[in-house]
């Protein structure tokens, strides 16, 4: 018998999604036709009890069309896995977010380690390994970042908080010193405060694209080219991006393989690794996605793939808890523990 598993997203509201490249969508969609339990949390809805994580939940029914079913609180401890989906940028909310679910018993499982996520900065990861990244500098000084302009002419300038090229902008050295103001202009901030900005020598083959290879439990499962709009250098699908079929080189193969020990340890399941012209420029953690265009131009299914490592992690914890023998590749028959039966308590809202 197959013992089927309740699993909540935490997510940014539906009216807020990018339904094009939206991925949470395919993964609930899967868990459903597999008969498995979905629920939806949204953050404003998330509490923590003296010690106890609840939340006002509601099950998804459908996902095309997008139906949800009753508002009821839940005991966030009585589901199998919590996958938070929530979109950066990784703000102060964001940030406190993290913070309650450290009170998330270690028994469910998490999508990613809310702990990773805190820890680390999906710009600053692939700076652990240098050798693979462009020359970077991540400073909030001025001068520093204008040194670096003068040294390496062409510069792209990051915010370290957001995500789907939101805020970048791209400065050139010139004799007169405009670029200046194209740096002050990025360590603005509405709050008053200077922000910390990655800055990274341009990379003029972007031209050529910007690869998201999407990794589960750090295999490579699927990759997507990204090409910018003619007259731009910005490859991120949500600033119109066109989307070709990628393969995986051999280098970018062995950077996946040097990375993927470290994502494996902090509970990073799943991941984008970012390349342009071979040099890893980032590593999304906090909700990857463009899976919708790999599927796209591969023909491929990948949420399948996803939500078969999601469930082998779900079946290896609650083996843990029973005998512990049973490993990540044992089928869903051999697991005879209940684990559903939420006690939830139906509010009419």
């Amino acid at each position: 018998m197959s013992i089927k598993s309740a699993l909540v997203f935490v997510m940014n509201p539906y009216a807020r999604l990018n339904l094009q490249t939206e991925t949470s969508l395919l993964l609930m969609q899967e868990l459903l036709e597999r008969g498995h339990a979905v629920y939806w949390l949204q953050e404003d809805e998330l509490s923590l009890q003296h010690n106890r994580l609840t939340g006002y939940v509601h099950a998804v029914e459908s996902v095309s069309p997008f139906r949800l079913g009753p508002r009821n609180l839940c005991n966030l401890d009585e589901f199998d896995a919590l996958l938070l989906r929530k979109d950066p940028p990784f703000d102060t909310s964001y940030l406190q977010l993290t913070l309650l679910l450290d009170f998330l018993d270690p028994r469910v499982v998490q999508f990613n380690e809310t702990r990773a996520l805190r820890n680390f900065n999906e710009k600053l990861v692939p700076l652990l390994w240098p050798h693979f990244t462009p020359p970077t500098l991540v400073s909030r000084n001025a001068s520093l970042i204008a040194q670096f302009v003068d040294e390496h002419r062409h510069v792209v300038l990051k915010p370290l908080h957001d995500c789907s090229g939101r805020g970048i902008s791209k400065v050139d050295w010139d004799v007169n010193g405009v670029f200046h103001a194209v740096i002050a202009r990025a360590l603005s901030a509405p709050e008053g405060a200077t922000p910390f900005v990655l800055a990274q020598k341009f990379l003029p083959n972007v031209v050529a694209g910007d690869k998201r290879i999407f990794l589960v439990d750090g295999e490579p499962i699927g990759a997507v080219n990204r090409l910018p709009r003619p007259g731009t250098f910005l490859a991120n699908i949500h600033q119109g991006a066109l989307c070709e079929k990628a393969s995986i080189s051999d280098a970018e193969r062995h950077v996946i393989d040097t990375i993927a020990p470290m994502l494996r340890r902090e509970g990073i399941v799943l991941a984008g690794a970012d390349f342009i012209d071979g040099f890893l420029t980032e590593v999304n953690i906090t909700s990857p996605s463009a899976v919708r265009q790999i599927n796209a131009v591969s023909g491929e299914r990948l949420e399948g793939r996803i939500v078969d490592s999601m469930l082998a992690r779900i079946r290896q914890k609650r083996a843990e808890r029973t005998t512990g023998v049973i490993g990540p590749d044992q089928s869903e028959s051999a697991v005879t523990m209940p684990v559903t039966g939420l006690r939830i308590a139906q509010t009419g809202i």
